[in-house]
């Protein structure tokens, strides 16, 4: 099937992500059965696919979704920790921070994770867990060293505490 509109056009986005994306789907909605009898015959580059949804990997949706047991699942199996996005540039600890899901966080900063990267708009996750709102997350990456004077493209400063 292509991935053009034309092709895709008599499928519903549920259908496309069931058809196409069946590790997405998996992780999105933490079918941890369904993950682990896809993963061992998933070649590894498609652990890295992204979907035409979102631009998301199974890893993106799994810190999305908070689905912990998946993103450890997705990591065993070899996924990065750290991949982004190509239309954002966006890592998973990015996605878990702005979802607000601190135990996907933590665990990805405590698997290696790099919560000092910037995104496409120079925003690292803590920007994007003070922009949802989650103290957790927030909490979560102070702790863990993660850098709070670092400058967005929008505002050229560190984050505005003031606004929490």
């Amino acid at each position: 099937m292509s991935a053009g509109a034309g092709a895709e056009a008599g499928f519903s986005s549920e259908e496309l992500l069931s058809l196409r994306f069946p590790l997405h789907r998996a992780c999105r909605d933490g079918d941890l059965v369904a993950l682990c009898s896809l993963l061992p015959h998933t070649p590894r580059a498609h652990l890295a696919a992204e979907d035409s949804f979102y631009g998301w990997t199974p890893v993106h949706w799994a810190a999305h979704f908070g689905k912990l047991e998946c993103l450890i699942q997705l990591i065993r199996a070899g996924a990065s920790l750290n991949v982004s996005t190509t239309r954002y540039a966006q890592t998973p600890a990015h996605i878990a921070a702005f979802g607000g899901h601190p135990q996907c966080l933590v665990w990805l900063i405590q698997a290696g994770a790099n919560i000092n990267k910037p995104d496409c708009e120079g925003e690292t996750p803590i920007h994007k867990a003070a922009r949802s709102g989650s103290l957790e997350c927030i909490s979560a990456l102070v702790g863990n060293g993660a850098r709070t004077d670092h400058p967005n493209k929008r505002k050229r400063q560190g984050l505005d505490w003031s606004s929490l």
